[in-house]
């Protein structure tokens, strides 16, 4: 079987044991041993064949301080796309975000028209979008995005130094799934990313090169 390769990986991915032991360099009875003693998760096909799931897989690495494969390094990684006309407000995100490197990938756009163009190509879970901006403003960018069928399921987040009720009812009628008054903290962008910031201060994954 060839070897399963990280375009083609993703945290719900069902793996076989003999990919499992491809990607961390073991034998695949290593990887039967820890799924017999309920180390390592895994789920039966009807058949009765192993498949473990990349997530799971990913989540055992971390507890055991197991090396993490570069195949494997984005797993579970959660994107973020940040469009803002304010260099400073992009930056303040881009250093607040810094220590959740090894859980949030980031693309920090200053143009809604960008926004536009970049989604399809870094697909993120969610969105942080500034409100008032040259060209296309954010109310506008988010009412594009719920407008097509391929984008609208990603939750846009209006910001706004600013923000009124008149703009919150603005947003909220265009499909954003809230407003937030900047500046924005850590722990509001961690809960906007669905990243448990407990969870993710300890796990620390290192990357086999």
């Amino acid at each position: 079987m060839a070897k399963t390769t990280s375009s083609t990986i993703d945290e719900d991915s069902l793996l076989t044991s003999h990919e499992v032991g491809l990607l961390l360099q073991v034998d695949p009875s290593s990887v039967n041993k820890w799924v017999k003693a309920a180390r390592l998760r895994a789920y039966r096909t009807p058949g009765g064949h192993l498949r473990i799931r990349a997530g799971d897989l990913l989540t055992f690495l971390r507890q055991h301080n197991m090396m993490v494969p570069k195949d494997l390094s984005k797993v579970g990684m959660r994107r973020l796309l940040v469009v803002d006309d304010s260099e400073f407000e992009l930056r303040s995100i881009e250093r607040l975000l810094k220590p959740y490197a090894h859980r949030v990938e980031l693309l920090l756009v200053s143009r809604g028209i960008d926004a536009l163009v970049q989604f399809g190509f870094f697909n993120p879970h969610a969105v942080l979008l500034d409100v008032i901006m040259p060209g296309l403003d954010g109310i506008e960018v988010c009412r594009r995005l719920k407008a097509l069928e391929a984008t609208r399921s990603v939750p846009v987040v209006i910001t706004s130094a600013h923000l009124t009720v008149e703009m919150e009812h603005q947003a909220l009628a265009a499909g954003a799934a809230q407003c937030v008054d900047k500046p924005i903290g850590i722990a509001r962008l961690l809960a906007i990313l669905q990243i448990d910031e407990q969870e993710s201060s300890i796990l620390t994954a290192q990357t086999i090169v």
